[in-house]
């Protein structure tokens, strides 16, 4: 049975698909897209992307020539059996037109998901205390400046169409759609070490990584967050091979570990109404005017100090910059813009007719330090002696409590320390494998075997997808980036049945 292939642009930022000039199916050539990790065990996702190679004799696709706004969003879709398939949501973030008159006269449209956007949105929250990872990856999200999936029908001020103030909608709190499961580690304090250059998707990443969780974007454009236990119940099997795949990877003795070193960090709470920052020399600020400034916040070795509560500030402003220079007590003020972890930005201004000196600045408040990292440890010593070392050290920053890092470890190090077989990526083709080629997506479950490696039926999950549609819609390739499963040797509560010396109670 055939797959029809379905490219839609949301031409009119309404947030669907469906208008009578959005599909696009008669121009495309080609398509490629990919989602998920770039390899197993990551815990963030790289860059979720789709090339579409469409036709442009008409010039329909070159911006400078036709109407076609950076930032649209793009959807690929198949249906196959009467039943619809989203496979990418994307924006487009730059597209290729060809040049000259005898040419192929095609356009490259190059999409992206929305990582790229965390990649540059600074990660500046509140102080995080008492939180799980997914409190944390949500006030993230809302914090950066994302592309809404919906223009049509809410306010943007000073764009023209969008700025009718009395029949317009404000935009909802949530600028992305998400699926996010509740983490299950609490952490005590949460971004104290993020520097001004970390973004928001530094953040998640390491925020994702103390849970041991996974963070990704789906095929219909959403945030999702995995907590650490997803892995462990997920035992639906989505598919099954067994030597009729097109191609596979495999490698032996690769992925294993025989020691895991964790680092984690202590924190130490200051006192209340501590000096954590003063201006080091006078600042000119001119009359009429007003600056901002970003005080970071940091020790005597340089490094982050958070900032549990702000308390207060102590500003002085003269006529001029030495000492004992009159004193000037109406007309310059600083005022807190907003409050980060381990950073505040200030306005200052000067609304007086005469320059003005800021001579005194300080900040009051509770300081949260850092402590110097602890490094936990856990260690095969049979297999180091045996198979060689092979090691591994993993950084989770939000991670404070030593008896999670030591079930951590202890976790790593009883899934991989014993050399075994794997396969990396698996390639299949939808003719052969309909409909699972379609519909098989990130961390599905599927199984896996093939005879020449000897490699036994063994069960993985989707941790990466790409396609390649090619020759009219009639050949498309999938490659799965897969990660061996290992729930089967853990003992669930209710669901496992403890009767193997190989099995132990899953540590976390």
């Amino acid at each position: 049975m055939t797959i029809t292939y379905r490219i839609g642009i949301d031409r009119n930022h309404d947030g669907d698909f469906s208008d009578a000039d959005e599909e696009i199916n008669d121009r495309v050539i080609e398509l490629r897209w990919r989602l998920g990790m770039r390899q197993a065990h990551d815990s963030m996702a790289d860059n979720g992307w789709a090339r579409i190679t469409v036709l442009n004799a008409d010039g329909a696709f070159s911006p400078e020539r036709s109407r076609f706004e950076i930032g649209t969003r793009l959807r690929i879709q198949s249906e196959h059996a009467g039943v619809p398939r989203t496979h990418f949501i994307g924006n487009i973030s730059h597209i290729e037109p060809d040049e000259g008159d005898f040419g192929r006269k095609q356009a490259l449209i190059h999409l992206q998901d929305i990582l790229p956007w965390l990649a540059d949105s600074p990660a500046r929250l509140r102080p995080q205390v008492d939180v799980t990872a997914d409190q944390v990856i949500a006030r993230l999200l809302n914090a950066a400046p994302l592309r809404r999936s919906r223009l049509a029908g809410f306010c943007l001020i000073n764009i023209a169409g969008y700025n009718l103030i009395d029949s317009a909608r404000i935009f909802p709190p949530e600028n992305a759609g998400r699926r996010l499961q509740t983490g299950k580690s609490r952490f005590a304090y949460v971004g104290d070490w993020w520097l001004g250059s970390t973004s928001a998707r530094e953040a998640i990443s390491e925020v994702a990584a103390s849970e041991r969780g996974r963070f990704y974007v789906d095929r219909s454009g959403d945030a999702v967050f995995l907590n650490r236990h997803h892995t462990l119940i997920q035992r639906k099997i989505a598919a099954e091979f067994s030597d009729d795949m097109s191609g596979m990877t495999y490698s032996y003795g690769d992925s294993r570990l025989n020691q895991i070193a964790l680092l984690m960090t202590p924190r130490e709470l200051g006192e209340r109404g501590t000096l954590i920052w003063q201006l080091r020399s006078p600042l000119r600020i001119r009359r009429r005017s007003e600056l901002l400034m970003t005080l970071r916040l940091v020790d005597e070795r340089d490094e982050p100090v958070g900032l549990l509560e702000f308390e207060r500030l102590a500003t002085r402003f003269q006529s001029a910059p030495q000492d004992g220079s009159r004193q000037v007590f109406g007309g310059g003020g600083a005022e807190v813009v907003q409050l980060g972890t381990n950073s505040v930005q200030l306005r200052v201004f000067n609304d007086s007719r005469n320059d003005l000196y800021l001579t005194l600045l300080q900040l009051y408040g509770r300081p949260l330090y850092r402590s110097a990292a602890l490094e936990v440890s856990a260690a095969d010593g049979e297999g180091i002696h045996i198979h060689g070392l092979k090691r591994l050290a993993l950084n989770l920053p939000a991670l404070s409590d030593f008896e999670t890092a030591q079930a951590f470890a202890d976790y790593e190090l009883a899934r991989r320390k014993h050399p075994r077989g794997s396969v990396q990526t698996l390639t299949v083709n939808a003719r052969d494998h309909l409909p699972e080629a379609l519909a098989a997506t990130l961390f599905d479950r599927i199984r896996v075997g093939e005879s020449q490696t000897g490699h036994r039926p063994r069960d993985y999950f989707i941790v990466g997808e790409e396609h390649h549609v090619t020759a009219g819609g009639t050949r498309h390739q999938v490659i799965w980036s897969l990660e061996a499963a290992d729930s089967a040797r853990f003992v669930i509560v209710d669901d496992s049945v403890i009767d193997s010396r190989t099995e132990v109670i899953a540590p976390y």
